[in-house]
């Protein structure tokens, strides 16, 4: 007999935070004129929230059944994304020399002039090239490659970390779970539910585990996944 699952102690919300984080700078960097010296410091702070995504969701399902194996695909294709390999040398290059290599809208650096606040090449760094583009529309085009991964995972493991799955029959066949589990699981004595509902349409367990889904909190993922990808296709 299959054993039943145990969930680690680490859920899915701690990725949503690090997407807040992130969501949050890049909106403040859009408020901000690149002349201010705000600015700096909030780019700073999103390149660093951005990293982390990746970095939380490792931590969160490393635990979770073959995710090893299914991330290090995703962890290839973001090597080989050109940006955000920038976007790493970004946040490494600030975290160790200080260096934000953004030149301002209007201004004249090493003889050139930008029309826009666009990337360049450190003197005497290990950033060789970078992206071409305004920054703020590079640093959100890095923000939802980033979260495609994040979108696949909340989508092949979904019955680990999507609510609106985990309440149902299918999840509790994955996790070999009954609906008295799932009672437990969100704080609510076993058998709490165990009643005749007499339904015609929705069975017994169909109309508990309804009744459950209220208990188990609301995932803010869905809420960034709609407004960053959902939005651009």
């Amino acid at each position: 007999m299959a054993e039943k699952f145990i969930f680690p102690n680490a859920g899915i919300h701690f990725v949503s935070y690090k997407i807040g984080e992130a969501d949050y700078f890049l909106m403040q960097l859009k408020k901000t004129h690149s002349w201010d010296e705000e600015y700096n410091y909030i780019f700073s702070a999103f390149v660093s929230a951005l990293r982390s995504i990746t970095f939380t969701l490792q931590f969160v399902m490393r635990k979770y059944p073959n995710f090893d194996e299914w991330y290090k695909i995703r962890q290839e294709r973001l090597k080989k994304s050109d940006l955000a390999k920038s976007f790493v040398e970004f946040r490494n290059h600030a975290q160790k020399t200080g260096i934000i290599p953004i030149a301002k809208e209007r201004s004249f650096f090493e003889g050139i002039f930008y029309n826009s606040d666009q990337f360049y090449v450190p003197t005497n760094s290990e950033i060789k090239k970078v992206p071409n583009g305004n920054v703020i529309e590079l640093s959100e085009k890095c923000l939802i490659e980033v979260l495609e991964v994040v979108a696949e995972c909340y989508k092949d493991f979904d019955v680990y970390i999507n609510p609106n799955i985990l309440f149902t029959e299918k999840a509790l066949k994955k996790l070999n779970w009954t609906v008295e589990d799932v009672e437990e699981f969100v704080g609510i004595p076993k058998g709490y539910t165990d009643i005749k509902y007499e339904d015609d349409k929705l069975s017994d367990t169909e109309i508990r585990l309804g009744l459950l889904r209220k208990e188990g909190g609301d995932e803010t993922l869905q809420k960034y996944l709609d407004k960053y990808l959902n939005n651009n296709k």
